[in-house]
């Protein structure tokens, strides 16, 4: 599963987040911020994969200009 992800640095740590899946890690470097929200991704699809991918969901690229 791919998912677009933004890491943000902020004065003291590194944020990552994923809007899609509503998950945000931080880490003291981008790599370990990433690293946390790779975690926090696969415990949350642990629990709520069906919700999350659901087979009534379909994921659909959108170009805009």
């Amino acid at each position: 599963m791919q998912v677009f992800c933004v890491i943000e640095k902020t004065d003291n740590e590194y944020l990552a987040y994923c809007d899609e899946l509503r998950a945000t890690a931080s880490g003291d470097t981008e790599q370990e911020a990433l690293e946390n929200l790779k975690l926090a991704i696969n415990e949350l699809m642990k629990c709520c994969k069906e919700e999350i991918i659901g087979s009534n969901k379909k994921r659909v690229l959108v170009e805009v200009s």
